[in-house]
Parts: structure tokens; C-alpha cells; sequence
């Protein structure tokens, strides 16, 4: 049986280790009590809008997440009540786990009454899809892992990563009588739907590279697709990669970042490359059969700020990359953020939209940014369907900004002109200089960070993002995001540190600092937001903001604190949008936004999105709460 290692990646500065740990893929443990059966699924059914079953990740190739049930109508929402909950990891023999870093952000899928999900830390389980009645689980790692030495690691962003796994899991795919999942050791593995005994394993990218399998796979067409992600540590690049289903075999892969003149897109690269980590891919692709291509969402450069890396656009980081799915050519590739230097990549996945647009049929994709800016365009040429324009930004010359950035006629799903810029003008920054708050506009949150000239800049918040997915809904053209409307304190090393850095001393963000924004008018941006966009115009049709609990009213009448929302949305036909917030399942209004139904509180709130399909005339919604491995599901009876 095939071996993986376990160890760290780098964050700012600092060194996560984990204990190196050989583990034996284990086999399933049985516990059958009825037949499992997964057809060989057609293109047209993986194509086609989800009814009964939701069979594929993000419920179908184009990745909408809507689905056609109808059973639950905002009519009749108010009387959904909690079916069935099980705890995924009980059959676990005891043992102390090691913790999950990014938590749990599995989509479930479902075909002919079974339900197939994964955990945090790779297992992969078989359910009753009515009862939640375990049915097998296939066990990848040794539950008994020793903690490392070190007992507690600080880090900037305020995560132990004592003994943690390094990438979030999100959920598994299925065709013809197999279960196939990625695991956080690198392995693409292939399990029998029957018994969850392994079929095949192939070691697609092993974890001593400091490259891992983030996203769920997806099938099509005889082949399972998806990529690689982290890549934080620079020595390693991070690729899109094609299997064969039936053995697993490496079919083709496509670097993200070019490491050599013969490799598409070298020449918009500053060389000798000071590292070739980055370009990580985290949620998976969508496919459109009618171009052949299938699309992933491509991550931002390392290091970060750009003070090492020279200038240069830096192809085929935050974007949009179409690869043949036959082959793994390159169709086109659009980058929604020149020369990134904010984090600001592409971590969602793209979705296929076929629909109207100006008055007119289009065949395109709709795709949206960390930085809160999104975009329609063409699915077989890339080209933008609705008006993009290349717009002066603040430059820094320390970090080698690019002249413009691409700004689409969108309306944006955050600010991006930071609150109040007036009253940052007798604010001074952590470092005891002005902030830079950039010039405001369309393309305010491009501002420049260089230690040599500015202070301390405050940039965009999290627009959209991987862990928590968008919806388009094609029925009635619209996009629906949860976003994070907040700000983000950048600031650059000083020159005489940059010259200490090389490809191997260098973590995660080490030429960049994370800075507080206590004190400043951006520190009151909190919470997030649900909208709805129109895809036809690109116009906002309406948001809720800092998204409140359903708990009742505190003494006097208060108002209950707004609480976060994590998971990204569900839509279905009759028009409602699902997501959770905070610690609890929701359900809003599609028409406007109002909130028509909240379920009991949760144990804990999740990074997973919602999920749902239909047994016995039954409509179940189903979501997983990310760190303590609970599966809940919702229906009318």
C-alpha cells in the first residue's frame, strides 16, 4: 500500500511542522446494510440541472449549486423541521486525531438514496441518504497520530497549528459503481461505492512538496479532474491534472506557474523565478461539453507582496484558466488581478452560465474575485461579455505593481473605497506614519504597498472566496455570493530585509505584515452579506447585510448581534437561497432577501455549504458542520 508523509507549511515568517507520520491506507470498515449502486452518469445527466439527485460536487458540470426540487416553497419553508443527525467520525477507533487546520468544507452528493461525504481528515463515508444510517466509511490515515513537540505555534492569523492537517476537504465525486475522493496527503484515491474498499491510489502530488488536494474532484467523461493547492512554501508549483477513472493513471497536468521557456506564459514572468510556489487551486472546476474545456479558478503568486518577484503580469495566477479536457491545452486564460500583491486570487471556482446577456444568447462563464469584483465572459474565448476596462492603479515601484488592472462594469460585491477616507487623514498607522487608503474609486483598492514611500495600506476585505462557493441561478440570471465587506491593513518589509529573503526562508507571507485597523473607520466593517446580481446587467438586485441570528430578541427588545455567515449558498427552484449563519441553517427569499427561516442552533457554525436531493418523495437539505464532523438534515416531515 502506497505511503504518504505529513508535515509543515510555512505563514509569515514562522514554520509549521508536523510530525512526519507514515500511515497505511486502511481499508473500510463494512458495516453494509444495503446495496449500493451508482450508474455510469451520462454527460447530459452530469450536465443537466439537479432534481432528485445531486450527483456531482457543486450539483452539476456547469457548478451552479441550483437545484430544481420544488417540494420546499417559501410558502411552506416555515415547517421544515430537523429529519436526521449523525456524527461522521464515531466509528473511529479511539485515538487522539490530528486537528484539522481549514476545517470541513465537504459538499455531500447523493444518487439513488445513498449519500457520500468526507471529513476533515480524508475519510469518506456511505450513508442511508433517508436515515443518515452509516452504510461503510474508508478510513486513509492513522487515527492515533501523535501530537508534534511543540504544543501550541502562534501565527499572525490566530490559528494553533499544533498537529494540524494542512488543506480543507471538499467532498468526493461518484460515477459508475465509484467513489472517488483527494485526500490531504496528495493521493487521489478510487473507492468501491459497494464497500469502500480501495480501488485504486495514485500519489498525485505528495505532501514533502508542500502542495496538497483542497478541492472535491470532479468527473467527466471518463476522466476525474483537479489541481493542486497551498504551494505557500515557493519551492514547488502547483498544476491542474487529469486522471483516468478507471486506473487512475496521470492523464496530462498544466503547471500555473512556468518554470522553463518552453512552458505557456514564461515570458510574463521576471526571471530566474525566486520561487515557484503558488498558483494553489482550491474549489473544484466546472466543465462546459459545448467548448470541451473545463475551467479552475487559479490562486495568487508567492511570495506575496511581489517584492522578490520582479515585474511582470504573471501568468496564470487570479484567473480564469480554460484547459482542452481532452488534452490540457491551454484555451485561454483571463487574469482578473495583474501582479497580485493583496492576496486577491481567484480561490472560487468559475461557473457556466447559459443564458442571456444584453439581449443576447451567450454561451459564458460568470466568476468572482477575493477582491469583490466579478465578471462574465465568453466561455470559448475568455473574452468579456459584459464591458471590462484596464484602469490606472496606485503603483509601488518596491513591488513591482503593475501599470493597470482590469475593472469590469460589475457592480461590486464589496466597497472598494475604504469608509470615511476623510477621517484617515490625522489617523496614523501602526508603524507611526499616515495610511495610505489608496485614491478611491472603481479601482480604489489597488493601492501600493512599499516601505520605501508609503505606510501601512488598507485594502479590500474577502469578496468572494472558496470556502464559501457562489450560486447562479439560470432560470432567472442571477448570481448569488456571501461575501465579507471588510478591510485588510497591508505593509511591506523594509528594502534592506527583502535582500535576506530567498526561495528557501521565505514562508507564506514573510515580505508582508498583517496590520490592525483598530481605530480607523474600517475597524466598524464587520460581518457579511448575501446578495443577489443580475448577470444580464451586472447590477445589484439586492443584499442583506451583517446577517442576523434567528434568536429572539434580547431584554427590551434588543435586537440580537449579527452573526457571520460561512458556508456560500444553495438555491432552488421555487426561490430560496440556503447558507448558514453563524450556527444555524437559513433559508432567504431569492425575490429579495428576507429571511423566511432559521433551523434550531448548531453545535458549531461551518465552512461547508448546503446540499440537497430527494428520496421517497421527501426533500432533504443537508449541511456538515466543519469542526465537529455532525451531519444534519433538514425536511418538511
Amino acid at each position: 500500500m502506497r505511503k504518504f508523509l505529513r508535515l509543515g507549511v510555512g505563514f509569515a515568517g514562522f514554520a509549521l511542522f508536523l510530525t512526519i507520520t507514515a500511515a497505511a491506507l486502511a481499508g473500510a470498515s463494512a458495516n453494509r446494510s444495503s446495496a449500493v449502486s451508482i450508474p455510469d452518469l451520462s454527460t447530459s445527466t452530469l450536465s443537466a440541472v439537479p432534481g432528485n439527485d445531486w450527483v456531482s460536487p457543486e450539483g452539476n458540470l456547469a457548478g451552479n449549486r441550483y437545484s430544481s426540487l420544488t417540494t420546499i416553497t417559501p410558502a411552506n419553508v416555515s415547517g421544515v423541521k430537523l429529519a436526521w443527525h449523525v456524527k461522521l467520525n464515531e466509528p473511529v477507533p479511539k485515538g487522539k486525531d490530528p486537528a484539522a487546520l481549514f476545517g470541513d468544507e465537504s459538499t455531500a452528493v447523493e444518487s439513488g438514496g445513498t449519500l457520500f461525504t468526507s471529513d476533515s481528515l480524508g475519510r469518506v463515508y456511505a450513508l442511508d441518504a433517508a436515515t443518515g444510517k452509516q452504510l461503510w466509511y474508508y478510513e486513509p490515515n492513522n487515527p492515533k497520530t501523535p501530537e508534534p513537540p511543540a504544543s501550541k505555534i502562534p501565527n499572525p492569523f490566530g490559528i494553533s497549528l499544533a498537529g494540524a492537517a494542512l488543506g480543507a476537504s471538499r467532498g468526493v465525486a461518484i460515477n459508475d459503481g465509484l467513489v472517488y475522493a483527494f485526500n490531504e496527503g496528495g493521493d487521489a484515491v478510487a473507492l468501491d461505492a459497494s464497500t469502500g474498499k480501495l480501488v485504486w491510489s495514485d500519489q498525485v502530488a505528495p505532501l514533502i512538496q508542500g502542495v496538497g488536494l483542497s478541492m472535491a474532484p470532479l468527473y467527466y467523461n471518463g476522466v476525474i479532474y483537479g489541481a493542486t493547492a497551498a504551494g505557500d512554501q515557493g519551492e514547488f508549483p502547483c498544476f491542474a491534472f487529469a486522471l483516468d477513472a478507471k486506473t487512475g493513471k496521470m492523464l496530462w497536468k498544466f503547471n500555473i506557474i512556468p518554470g522553463q521557456a518552453s512552458d505557456p506564459g514564461y515570458s510574463t514572468w521576471a526571471h530566474p523565478l525566486p520561487a515557484r510556489g503558488g498558483g494553489a487551486m482550491w474549489d473544484t472546476p466546472s466543465v462546459d461539453p459545448t467548448t470541451g474545456d473545463v475551467y479552475f479558478g487559479t490562486g495568487n503568486p508567492i511570495p506575496y507582496m511581489g517584492l522578490l518577484r520582479g515585474p511582470g503580469q504573471e501568468h496564470f495566477t487570479d484567473g480564469v484558466l480554460a484547459l482542452n479536457a481532452a488534452t490540457g491545452k491551454e484555451a485561454w486564460f483571463f487574469q482578473e488581478v495583474h501582479h497580485d500583491i493583496w492576496d486577491a486570487d481567484q480561490s472560487q471556482a468559475p461557473m457556466v452560465y447559459n443564458g442571456t446577456v444584453g439581449g443576447q444568447k451567450v454561451d459564458a462563464i460568470v466568476t468572482a474575485d477575493k477582491d469583490g469584483l466579478w465578471y462574465v465572459l465568453d466561455a470559448a474565448t475568455g473574452k468579456p461579455v459584459l464591458p471590462v476596462t484596464e484602469m490606472k492603479v496606485q503603483q509601488s515601484a518596491q513591488a513591482h505593481t503593475w501599470a493597470t488592472q482590469p475593472i469590469p462594469s460589475t457592480t461590486p460585491l464589496v466597497p472598494q473605497t475604504v469608509p470615511d477616507p476623510a477621517a484617515w487623514k490625522n489617523l496614523k498607522a501602526p508603524n507611526g506614519k499616515p495610511w495610505n487608503i489608496g485614491p478611491g474609486g472603481a479601482a480604489g483598492s489597488f493601492v501600493g504597498a512599499d516601505a520605501t514611500r508609503y505606510s501601512v495600506t488598507a485594502a479590500f476585505g474577502q469578496g468572494a472566496s472558496g470556502n464559501k462557493p457562489g450560486s447562479v441561478d439560470p432560470t432567472k440570471g442571477l448570481l448569488i455570493e456571501e461575501t465579507t465587506p471588510g478591510f485588510t491593513a497591508y505593509q511591506a518589509i523594509p528594502s534592506s530585509e527583502v535582500s535576506k529573503l530567498t526561495a528557501f526562508n521565505f514562508s507564506a507571507v514573510a515580505d508582508m505584515k498583517i496590520a490592525p485597523l483598530t481605530g480607523t473607520p474600517a475597524a466598524a466593517v464587520t460581518g457579511t452579506r448575501i446578495e443577489a446580481m443580475s448577470i444580464a446587467t451586472g447590477k445589484m438586485v439586492w443584499k442583506v447585510d451583517h446577517l442576523a441570528s434567528a434568536n429572539k430578541p434580547g431584554k427590551g427588545g434588543a435586537k440580537p448581534p449579527p452573526q457571520n455567515t460561512f458556508s456560500g449558498g444553495l438555491v432552488t427552484s421555487p426561490g430560496l437561497v440556503w447558507a448558514s449563519s453563524s450556527n444555524q441553517l437559513q433559508a432567504y427569499s431569492e425575490a429579495n432577501g428576507k429571511l423566511l427561516w432559521s433551523s434550531p442552533t448548531l453545535p458549531s457554525g461551518t465552512f461547508a455549504p448546503p446540499t440537497t436531493y430527494e428520496v421517497n418523495g421527501t426533500q432533504y437539505v443537508i449541511l456538515e458542520l466543519s469542526a465537529t464532523h455532525d451531519l444534519y438534515a433538514f425536511s418538511l416531515s
